[in-house]
Parts: C-alpha cells; sequence; structure tokens
C-alpha cells in the first residue's frame, strides 16, 4: 500500500508537488472565494439569544379604504412615497379641517350695517326735534388724524374744513327777526368748536354772496380757525342784515370751489328751488366729495315730500333738517 498523502498533519511531497503543478487562475478563484466566505461570516454573525425589539413611538396614520381591505400608511411610509403619491392618496373628507368662511355665524353677535347705524338719521331723512338745537352747541369731538366734530340744529359734520352757506334774503327777517337770530347762535357756536388746526369759511347770500374776507384786497379764501380769525368772523357774522332775494347756486359753486369738507347750507326759501340740472352741476362741481347738509327754515309742522333740499342732501352724502320758525325761541 502506499503512503498516505499527508502523514501527520502534514502534505506529503507528492501533494506539495500536485499543488505547484495546479493553474495559478484555479488557485486565484480558490483563494477570493475563501476571502468572500470569511467576510460573510464576519458581516452576519449567528444570532446569540432572542431579538431585541426597537422602541416605535406613535404616529400619523393616513387610512385607504376599498371593499375588500384597509391599508395604513404609517409616517416611515409617507417617508419613502413621492410628493406624487401622497397627493393622490385618498382621505376621510370628514377629517378635513373646516374652512373659515364656512363656519355658521349666529346672528345675534353680527355687526350692524351701515344702515343700521345711521338709524333714523339716513341720508336725505329730517332730522327730528331740531328746535332743540338752537339754543346752543354741543361740545366739539376730536377725531383720529387732528379731524373735529360740530353741528349745525343737529346736522353734524366730521372734517378739517368747514364752510357755512346762509341764506341772508329778506324773508330771514319775518318772526320779529328769529330766523337770522336762531342761525347766527348756531354758526357762532359751531365755529367755537373749532380749533386753530381747522378751516373755515362763510358766506351769506341774497341775490349775490357776500363771502368772509378779513385779508382785503387778496380774493376770499378759506382761513384757519384762529381766536383772531374767529373775533373777525364774529363781528362779520353780527353785520349782517337781511335784504334782498334768494339765489342759491352761485353762493353753493363759490363753497365747492375751495374743496371743504363740510359744507353746511341753510336757508328759508321754498322758490326759487334748484332745478334737477342745478343739482346735477352741483354734484359734479362736488369733486372733493364734500358733505352737503342741507337745513330747511319752515312754517309750521314738516309737510313732507321730496323736495330740492331733500334731494340736494341726499346726492351728497349729507341729511335735511327742517327748523318751524315759529317754535324758534
Amino acid at each position: 500500500m502506499s503512503a498516505a498523502p499527508f502523514a501527520h498533519g502534514f502534505p506529503s511531497s507528492d501533494a506539495v508537488i500536485r499543488v505547484r503543478r495546479m493553474p495559478a487562475w484555479l488557485l486565484s478563484v480558490g483563494l477570493h472565494t475563501i476571502a468572500i466566505v470569511t467576510l460573510a461570516l464576519l458581516l452576519h454573525p449567528v444570532a446569540k439569544g432572542p431579538a431585541v425589539e426597537p422602541a416605535r413611538t406613535a404616529g400619523i396614520a393616513l387610512v385607504q379604504r376599498s371593499a375588500n381591505e384597509t391599508t395604513y400608511f404609517t409616517e416611515s411610509d409617507a417617508d419613502q412615497l413621492s410628493q406624487e403619491q401622497l397627493a393622490a392618496l385618498p382621505t376621510d373628507a370628514s377629517a378635513q379641517p373646516t374652512a373659515l368662511a364656512e363656519l355658521p355665524v349666529d346672528p345675534a353677535i353680527t355687526l350692524p350695517s351701515t344702515n343700521d347705524v345711521g338709524g333714523s338719521l339716513g341720508l336725505g331723512e329730517v332730522l327730528p326735534g331740531a328746535i332743540g338745537f338752537t339754543t346752543g352747541s354741543q361740545p366739539a369731538k376730536r377725531t383720529s388724524g387732528g379731524q373735529a366734530q360740530t353741528q349745525v340744529f343737529g346736522a353734524q359734520g366730521t372734517g378739517t374744513k368747514f364752510i357755512y352757506v346762509f341764506d341772508r334774503s329778506a324773508s330771514m327777517s319775518g318772526f320779529q327777526g328769529r330766523p337770522m337770530i336762531a342761525a347766527r347762535q348756531q354758526l357762532l357756536a359751531s365755529l367755537d368748536d373749532l380749533e386753530s388746526i381747522h378751516q373755515f369759511q362763510i358766506v351769506f347770500y341774497n341775490d349775490t354772496p357776500a363771502v368772509f374776507n378779513p385779508d382785503r384786497p387778496r380774493p376770499p379764501h378759506i382761513l384757519f380757525a384762529t381766536e383772531e380769525n374767529k373775533r373777525l368772523a364774529k363781528s362779520f357774522i353780527e353785520s349782517i342784515s337781511p335784504a334782498g332775494g334768494t339765489r342759491h347756486l352761485d353762493a353753493l359753486k363759490l363753497a365747492l370751489g375751495m374743496n371743504p369738507d363740510v359744507v353746511f347750507f341753510l336757508t328759508d326759501a321754498a322758490e326759487p328751488q334748484l332745478s334737477p340740472r342745478e343739482l346735477a352741476e352741483i354734484r359734479r362741481r362736488n369733486r372733493a366729495e364734500a358733505t352737503i347738509h342741507s337745513i330747511e327754515f319752515g312754517s309750521g309742522p314738516f309737510p313732507g315730500g321730496d323736495n330740492f333740499l331733500v334731494r340736494l342732501a341726499r346726492q351728497n352724502h349729507g341729511k335735511h333738517v327742517y327748523v318751524d320758525v315759529t317754535k324758534l325761541p
């Protein structure tokens, strides 16, 4: 019997000769195979005990329901999906937030409309109880932006520039002169409401306008309500006497040419009326969108109707006030 290839654990000389005669490429393949197997064993060791479940936290899951199954998509699943795939997932409509505009509103807490705020003092309406305002003006109220609030026979205006256009025709001397006396009192009280940062102008008119102008020979212009100007204005007001006829349009055009915020227009003349064409001209000339309040002096209760003074106020954001001169103090 021939000797074994290996004796005592060592290769025999014949085996060594055979290995040496092995082709080089085959030897290289064998070595690479051994290296790969060794690396695999190192990277994947055999577990030596039960695996420990990693801790998990709660999260949000999207639900997709169909006729046969329900599928849950967790946050980790969502991280692996594209934006397009996420957008395509159907959701439960009941889970969507309700739009703010669709929330029900309790009618008991809705804000009032501008019509509600105006109440019975809407545009063009008669202000009731105007006689109560002939005894004097209430204190002015300063508003934001340096504006002032003042009133004439209860018609209140807010702004910085005020123009008073008052009738001085002969009819204002009737009823023992009470219409002119009351008009003067209201005008002076309104001027007292103004401060030096506010501006004013006074136009008394009959057939022609008479404008307060302490700066002659300069043309009339709107003036600041300084103490000196108000003192001079008082002298001018007290110098006016009723006389002549009535011509409304020229006085109103003169006032609007000064771009006021508020015009207080007072007359006792039911005739002559401003025609629809003249009212349209006033509206067109009111480029500053001034508020025009019309104060109507009449004898007896207000007869009602839609006369030119009511329309003048309505067309220019103002109020119409009726004063029964027979009840003036």
